[in-house]
């Protein structure tokens, strides 16, 4: 499940980045708007992180190996 979750989530942060790149070439760019879309790329970008983290953890404890910690 947290594959599917994270391939989601990649996708959504496409579509943002696309989204945000059509609205900056609009003649006349809504600044509220685009400032909305950089704030949900931006935190589509953590959730990535986090999952990322997250499935990393879980392949280590699949293959009997100890999470490395900082």
């Amino acid at each position: 499940m947290l594959h599917i979750e994270l391939y989601r989530t990649r996708r959504e942060h496409a579509w943002l980045s696309h989204a945000i790149d059509l609205e900056m070439k609009a003649r006349q760019p809504d600044q509220e708007r685009l400032a909305k879309l950089k704030r949900r790329k931006l935190a589509a970008k953590d959730r990535i992180t986090i999952l990322e983290a997250r499935q990393q953890r879980q392949e280590q404890a699949s293959d009997g190996l100890q999470p490395q910690r900082a």
